[in-house]
């Protein structure tokens, strides 16, 4: 009698991203929400304001690594530059794009008029769940105006 056999399954879920798209991630270099951002809004105030955060950084860093090869005020109006385009930048225009969606939530569905709604994260505060589509999380139970 044999024993029991292990099975591996090499499906892949949407909801679960790859190695380099969590860097991506990360680094929120991405200018559309991927596919597997399904059950939770992949921009939000706080996710925007930390990408900028280490992006920033990481010129920083390599700004520093860079000083020891190179000399000279150039370098710096360089990183500068480069905090500039590559960190603030990008994150003043997802904030933009944000905020555009944002509007657009509390204009077009039934969350964006609840006096529940948080607009800064998506968020649903009496269930404490993000909205993420145009179905209430409560499914309109809990609803309030505003």
């Amino acid at each position: 009698m044999e024993g029991p056999q292990l099975r591996f399954s090499t499906t892949v879920t949407m909801d679960r991203p790859s190695t380099s798209e969590q860097w991506i991630d990360l680094l929120l270099l991405r200018t559309t929400a991927p596919d597997y951002a399904t059950h939770q809004p992949y921009y939000t105030t706080g996710s925007i304001v930390s990408a900028a955060i280490v992006r920033v950084a990481l010129i920083g860093i390599g700004g520093i690594v860079a000083r020891q090869y190179i000399d000279g005020a150039t370098l710096w109006y360089a990183v500068l530059f480069l905090m500039w385009a590559l960190g603030a930048y990008p994150a003043y225009r997802q904030y933009q794009e944000f905020n555009t969606r944002i509007d657009k939530m509390s204009e077009d569905t039934l969350c964006g008029k609840c006096r529940y709604f948080d607009p800064t994260n998506q968020l649903c505060t009496i269930l404490d769940e993000h909205v993420v589509d145009d179905m209430p999380p409560c499914e309109g139970e809990a609803w309030e105006p505003r």
